[in-house]
């Protein structure tokens, strides 16, 4: 088909946060955490001690393809599948340990064998094409309690699929790690619900706690002394980033060892907690020990991610050691603490931000990264052929974007892409969206996407692509990556949130018509905003993407840039929330297109609650300045 470009450059600026389907989100990460209501359980709903036995032949597990060049290629499974597991059953029983029997007393032994995996991909020479692509993992998961008697035995299965593309030119396939994330994440789904939901384990839980209540009882008959345990405890208190502080979205552990010295069994030892209430109900308490035997120790660690909801104050915690029969350790540990919501900025770390060059990039604050988060920043300016329409500024736009995100957003350079230009080809944006973003995203972190360039609107079915730098000449068919298919890939991968913000203009294909009235841009079923999928347009209708000379960037992203860099920060807590930003850009934006003589005001989908889960998250560590 013939297709030439007729300039409509409507902005699209998109901010589109997903959160993942589950809720068990492994790693806390040091950044407050979204509270969202979920009908899932948010803490282990079995108490059962759990011993996972996870063979070698598991870890080491690879699945097999051929390219386009008929040449096999495998694919590592195991290590991120065995992961995957322990993850599972954490999320599932109370406690879960790897490990020798002898290791550690346990009450049933959990166990992971792969069975099938399986990538059913036919490409019969190479050229260019896309090619069905399935992904099939069969994962067999066993229970069995200390007496060997099976209480789950089940071969539990799940399928990815999506669509392999090849260019023609390398034995390459794009698009393979894909299907292989949503097969791993529909099989966690499967795995938690099965053994959450399975009568045999739960019998044998209630069983057990049954038995350990009963000799509690009979514990609590009097003994004499020579039958007496004596009980003796250390406990410590850590927080996440070691400040000494509790703060709102904060991994906190209390480490216990209680020793029995004594002659006798101490019988259902527990730890209680006591002091300020709003903090101690942030932790499982009681949190049960069981028996401990003459000589013995054990060693228990109470964890839990805090609530951004605290109050700010000075807290206490304190900690007792109680037994069954009333031989529980007579002295306390009490901890004090100063408690605040979220992460608050030493007077040291306030950042500077200057009203006009945003190209000097603040220093990093310390102690603020999200080791598990990833962004990839796209900024084409320039193509390959100069028929192409040209959007000033974009690549100095990506640049600067992704050094501010290494250093306000917490996101290691390492875990940064930045391409632009002619390293922004359609073969580099498929491989980064479709492979390495697949590979490197994790459940606990979020995923951050910046695009900045050219794109193509197909009228009549709002189809959005951003055209790629070795996009074709105006007669001939051109090369561009779906938005579509990247809020697909987008909905695939495991991260615990995504962002997609894009500033791109927008050119119609000839002979599509034009791209309808204000509003309806937004409405393309493609981008339909559903769920926790929020969408924040630079204009709701066509329009012009303005340059901002004096800040030498795209107008939009020079905003952007002055708002995450402490400007947004209106409730000056030294954090920019996703509401706050928006609020910035909407006036911000509106303002400086009017002195340009132009219009400009971006827009919500749906509205958002600035206190919300989602407007109250916070995006970047910087400080306004007066």
């Amino acid at each position: 088909m013939s297709c030439s470009y007729r300039l409509v450059r409507p902005t699209l600026a998109l901010l589109l946060l997903l959160l993942g389907a589950t809720s068990g989100c492994g790693q806390k990460v040091v950044f407050p955490r979204l509270e969202f209501k979920s009908s899932e359980p948010q803490t282990p709903s079995i108490p059962l001690s759990v011993r996972l036995d996870l063979p070698d032949a598991l870890k080491q597990a690879q699945m097999y393809y051929r390219d386009s060049c008929n040449v096999p290629q495998a694919i590592p499974l195991g290590e991120r599948l065995a992961e995957q597991v322990k993850a599972d059953a954490a999320q599932v029983f109370e406690k879960t340990f790897e490990g020798t029997a002898a290791k550690e007393p346990a009450d049933a032994v959990l166990s992971a064998v792969l069975e099938t995996s399986e990538i059913n991909l036919n490409i019969p020479r190479r050229e260019i094409g896309e090619y069905p692509l399935k992904v099939l993992i069969r994962l067999r998961i066993s229970v069995s309690d200390t007496e060997g008697k099976s209480l789950f035995n089940d071969v539990i299965k799940a399928e990815g699929k999506w669509t392999a593309r090849t260019d023609g030119t390398e034995c390459r396939v794009q698009g393979i790690m894909l299907p292989v994330t949503e097969a791993i994440e529909k099989l966690s789904d499967r795995v938690v619900e099965s053994l959450t939901q399975a009568v045999r384990i739960r019998d044998a839980a209630i069983r057990l706690r049954t038995r350990q209540e009963l000799a509690a009882g009979a514990a609590a008959q009097p003994r004499s002394s020579a039958e007496s345990p004596t009980l003796s405890f250390r406990a410590s208190l850590e927080d996440e980033n070691h400040n000494q502080i509790l703060e709102g979205g904060e991994k906190v552990l209390i480490r216990l060892e209680v020793a029995n010295s004594g002659p006798g069994v101490a019988r259902g030892v527990a730890a209680v907690l006591s002091g300020t209430a709003a903090l101690v109900k942030e932790f499982t308490s009681p949190t049960f020990l069981g028996d401990i035997q003459p000589g013995e120790k054990k060693q228990v660690t109470i964890s839990s991610t805090l609530s951004a909801s605290l109050a700010d104050e000075q807290a206490e915690l304190v900690v007792q050691i109680t037994e069954a029969g009333g031989f529980g350790v007579s002295t306390r540990k009490r901890f004090v603490a100063m408690v605040q919501p979220g992460v608050k900025d030493a007077p040291s770390e306030s950042l500077e931000v200057l009203s006009v060059d945003v190209d000097q990039v603040p220093p990093r604050p310390q102690g603020f990264e999200r080791r598990t988060s990833y962004a990839v920043v796209i900024g084409i300016g320039s193509y390959r052929d100069e028929g192409v329409p040209r959007m000033k500024f974009a690549k100095r736009d990506a640049e600067i974007v992704g050094k501010h995100l290494t250093a306000l957003a917490g996101f290691p350079a390492e875990n940064v892409r930045v391409l632009t230009d002619d390293r922004a080809l359609l073969a580099d944006i498929e491989s980064t969206f479709e492979d390495w973003l697949p590979r490197k995203a994790k459940s606990s972190g979020i995923v951050l996407v910046y695009l900045v360039g050219s794109g193509l609107l197909n009228a009549p079915n709002h189809e959005m692509s951003i055209l790629a730098y070795d996009t074709g000449a105006p007669e001939s068919a051109p090369r561009g990556y779906s938005l579509t298919r990247l809020q697909e890939v987008l909905n695939r991968i495991p991260s615990r949130l995504n962002l997609l913000l894009a500033d791109v203009a927008f050119n119609t294909v000839k002979g599509t018509g034009q791209a309808g009235p204000a509003g309806l841009l937004w409405e393309a079923p493609g981008l339909r905003t559903k769920g926790r999928n929020v969408l924040i347009a630079s204009s709701p209708s066509p329009g012009p993407s303005l340059p901002w000379e004096a800040g030498q960037h795209g107008l939009f992203t020079y905003q952007f840039l002055k708002g995450i860099r402490g400007q947004a920060d209106m409730n000056d807590n030294g954090w920019v929330d996703v509401g706050e930003l928006f609020a910035y850009l909407r006036a911000h934006v509106a303002s400086s297109a009017a002195e340009l003589g132009k219009e400009q005001i971006p827009v919500i989908l749906p509205s958002l609650d600035p206190d919300g889960p989602i407007g109250a998250f916070s995006l970047t560590k910087a400080r306004r300045t007066r």
